[in-house]
This record gives structure tokens, C-alpha cells and sequence, in this order.
């Protein structure tokens, strides 16, 4: 069933490129995350944050979309990062990151079990069966290949999206109330509570940008950096919408349950809308899973493939899936993911999951200038205009951000999100400085006994100047 490394098979359209790229952003958290922005601002006025969230991210994208072009391999981050700073500090910073896609599933896969035990009136434990159940159609999926996984991927990121814009369109035109303060975020707040309220923002567009690791599987390699605008515009249309939306309609109660959107759906369609709000939730859990399995397992295969992982993690199935890591990225959420129903603490995975993104965001910014200056000759098929300056003010901007939310919890000092973040990032330095020198050495003297092995041609096989037919 599984062969040694190969080579990743190019299958990934467009269309897929921009279902992934939005639907790993638009998990069943988009929906928490926009109802905790609105208590930053004034009134009906959450979809301004959620506007500057998305004039950041298209910064971010701008950034992305130039080194994924330099390096359009599944371990571009990898590499762009290794060629801008020390090794291990690239490796350290990227196996951090890393923690965003498992713990964003985690979360949702919380989200999902409160929203079917809402809707089913039974205990949430009860829905943890629903929780394995979705996992496991992910892994499967993937598992099948890469096409089965795009055509779910597409399926699902499409009809969350059309649905969500119905549910929350509906609401506002049933509402019989005036739009609140649309156009005065700070109305009553600081400027303090609007960087909150972008920082909150910019984790509804968080890992649009993991569809870089899809690079060696996609058609066409500027499909990415075009797939990655479009995701972003989608976002911001659906997000700044929905935000509007539940300011609106819904009380500050019900704002901070684990389960907004259901109540938005009753607003709109009554008990109709709880039911198929119910469902949407259930959608995006299989749209986060299958997006996050895909992108995330093509990382560790590229970083394996290279010597800096177990080599076993670099096995290909016979549909050109690395088996393993899919595997892997599907235990340990679903592992995540109990301890988070057991704790309630998707809020803190929230913040976490802002501050990370907003850090590798200012790392990407680093990264291109950086290699500006390295690398001023290197063919970069999408270029970014002004990349110095942008670069110099994405490390400012996406630095304060990415520190504002790892101390930030529903509108209250907390540094728990920091702990999280200091705890996964001393895991990964465990494992880059005690642990990893050991993996590279194997790697080593694996490929130079391999290379001593390799058989001598007969001197029949071969022809006049010694080279082979």
C-alpha cells in the first residue's frame, strides 16, 4: 500500500486552489471569531475591522505569493525562511506555526460537538461520535488522493459559503431595526479595542496562505497566488457580512455561546435556520479537516523527504499520499480535540491561533525583504511592489498584532494564549536541537549507503565513451 518518497502527482485546479485556501480559513470558528470581534467596537460596525483584517491580508498574500513563487515547493515556508535566517530558528518558528492547523481543528471540532448537542438537546459528550466521524471522512478522503480530497474540498467550502450568505443576508433584511453605528467603530471605544477587534480579524483569514504547500500538485504554479486573492476577497465578502449580521440581530449573550451562528439561523429562518445553521457547522468541520489534512501532511512529507523528519513520514501510498502524516494530523486532533470539549477553552484557541498567524505573517514580511537583498537576481514570477518598504512595516504591524493576541481573551487580559504558544514553541526546540540532529544523521548515512550500493553496469551496457544507452 505504501512506497518510499516519491513524486506528488499534479491534480490541483483553480477551482480547488481557492476552495482550500478559503476553507481552511472559514472553519466553524469563523463564526465565534466574528461574534467575539463585535464586542470591540460600536454597534454594527464589526465589518470595518473585518475590512482592515483583509487590506492586511492581502499584504500577507502579496508576501506569499512572491516567495511561493521562488520556491513552489511543499516546503516553501521551509525554505524562504532558511534562506533568510538560521536554520534551526526557520525550523523552530515553522514546526510552531505548525500547532495553528491542529489546534484550529481541535477548536472546531469543539464548536461542532456544541452546536450538534445544542440542536440534539443531548450531553456534548454524546457528540463526540459525530466528531470521530467527520475526522475519519477526512482521512479517508485524503487518504484516496488528492482529487477525491479537492472534489470534497470544493463541495464543502462552496455550499458553506453560499449558505452562510443566505443565513446572514436574510437576517438583516428581517430585521425590522436600523443598522447601529455602521460607519463609527470607535463610538464608546478606544483605538486600543479596534486593534483588538483587527487582531480578532485577522484570524478569520488565518491559514489561507497553508495552499503554498499544495505547490507541487497543482496544474499551473501561478494558481496559487491567484487562488490565495480570491480566497481572500471571498472571505471578506462572507465575514464582514456575517459580523454585520450578528451585531445586529443578536443579544451580547448570545454573542459569547459556543454556538452563535445557530441562533443567527433561528433569527433568520426560524427553527428551519437552527437545523440547517446545524448542518453548515457540521460542513465546515469536513471542510477544515480535509483542507488542513491536505496542506499540513504535504509539509511534513516535504520537510521528511529533505532528512529533518523521520523518513517514514515521507511514504507514499499508492494514490501518491503521504499516508502517514494524514494519519497522524487526524489522531492528534481528534486527541486535541477532546481535551478542548473537556475544557471549554476554545476561546484561548482562538487568540492562540490570531497571535500565530499574525507572526508568521510578520515572518513572511522579514523573509521578503530579506531576500531582496540575498537574492536580487533570483526569478520571481509574481513580484511584489514596494516589497522593502511593505516588508519593513508587516514586520512592525503583524508583530503588534500577534502580541496583542497572545495576551487577549473575549475582550480581558489573559496570557494564557502566550503560554500555549511558549509551551509549543519549547516542544519544537526540543525537538530541533536534542532530536533532529539524530533524524539528519540517519538521513545522511542512509543516502551515502545507498549511494555506495548502487550496482555497476556491465561493461557490455555500455558504449563508445563510456556512456550508458
Amino acid at each position: 500500500m505504501s512506497s518510499p518518497a516519491g513524486e506528488l502527482r499534479r491534480a490541483i485546479g483553480l477551482r480547488t486552489v481557492v476552495s482550500t485556501s478559503t476553507g481552511l480559513a472559514f472553519a466553524a470558528l469563523e463564526y465565534l471569531a466574528a461574534a467575539g470581534l463585535v464586542a470591540y467596537v460600536a454597534g454594527d460596525s464589526g465589518w470595518i475591522a473585518v475590512a482592515v483584517a483583509g487590506l492586511l491580508a492581502l499584504v500577507a498574500w502579496g508576501f506569499f505569493g512572491e516567495l511561493n513563487g521562488m520556491f513552489p515547493t511543499a516546503a516553501a515556508i521551509r525554505l524562504y525562511m532558511k534562506r533568510s535566517m538560521d536554520d534551526r530558528a526557520a525550523l523552530l518558528i515553522t514546526f510552531t506555526y505548525m500547532t495553528t492547523i491542529v489546534l484550529v481543528i481541535a477548536a472546531d471540532a469543539f464548536i461542532v460537538g456544541s452546536a450538534i448537542a445544542h440542536v440534539l438537546s443531548q450531553s456534548k459528550w454524546v457528540s463526540a461520535a459525530w466528531i470521530v466521524a467527520l475526522i475519519a471522512l477526512a482521512v479517508a478522503s485524503n487518504l484516496r488522493g488528492v482529487r477525491v480530497a479537492g472534489s470534497v474540498q470544493d463541495l464543502a467550502t462552496y455550499t458553506v459559503l453560499a449558505v452562510s450568505v443566505l443565513v446572514a443576508a436574510t437576517a438583516l433584511v428581517r430585521s425590522p431595526h436600523p443598522l447601529s453605528f455602521p460607519l463609527s467603530p470607535l463610538h464608546g471605544h478606544s483605538a486600543g479595542d479596534f486593534v483588538e477587534a483587527v487582531a480578532l480579524g485577522v484570524f478569520l483569514y488565518s491559514a489561507f496562505e497553508w495552499v503554498t504547500t499544495s505547490a507541487e500538485e497543482v496544474r499551473r504554479p501561478e494558481h496559487v497566488h491567484r487562488g490565495m486573492f480570491i480566497a481572500v476577497l471571498l472571505l471578506f465578502g462572507v465575514c464582514a457580512l456575517m459580523t454585520t449580521a450578528m451585531s445586529h440581530v443578536l443579544t451580547s449573550y448570545q454573542l459569547h455561546l459556543a454556538y452563535p451562528q445557530l441562533l443567527l439561523g433561528r433569527a433568520a429562518m426560524g427553527r428551519a435556520g437552527v437545523w440547517l445553521m446545524a448542518v453548515i457547522t457540521a460542513i465546515t468541520a469536513l471542510n477544515t479537516f480535509n483542507g488542513g489534512f491536505i496542506t499540513a501532511s504535504r509539509f511534513i512529507y516535504a520537510t521528511a523527504r529533505e532528512g529533518s523528519l523521520p523518513p517514514a513520514l515521507a511514504r507514499l501510498n499508492d494514490r501518491a499520499v503521504p499516508w502517514v502524516p494524514v494519519v497522524g494530523l487526524g489522531s492528534v486532533s481528534l486527541a486535541v480535540a477532546l481535551v478542548v470539549a473537556a475544557s471549554g477553552s476554545w476561546e484561548v484557541l482562538v487568540a492562540v491561533g490570531a497571535a500565530l498567524e499574525a507572526m508568521i505573517y510578520a515572518v513572511a514580511a522579514f523573509c521578503v525583504a530579506r531576500l531582496r537583498g540575498r537574492l536580487p537576481d533570483e526569478h520571481r514570477p509574481f513580484r511584489l511592489r514596494g516589497a522593502r518598504v511593505l516588508g519593513g512595516a508587516g514586520v512592525a504591524v503583524f508583530g503588534a498584532l500577534a502580541v496583542t493576541a497572545s495576551v487577549s481573551v473575549a475582550n480581558r487580559f489573559d496570557i494564557v494564549p502566550l503560554v500555549v504558544i511558549a509551551g509549543c514553541a519549547a516542544l519544537s526546540a526540543l525537538y530541533v536541537f536534542k532530536l533532529m540532529p539524530g533524524v539528519q544523521a540517519k538521513a545522511q548515512a542512509a543516502r551515502a549507503s545507498a549511494g555506495r550500493r548502487r550496482p555497476r553496469r556491465p561493461e557490455g551496457d555500455q558504449g563508445e565513451g563510456g556512456s550508458t544507452r
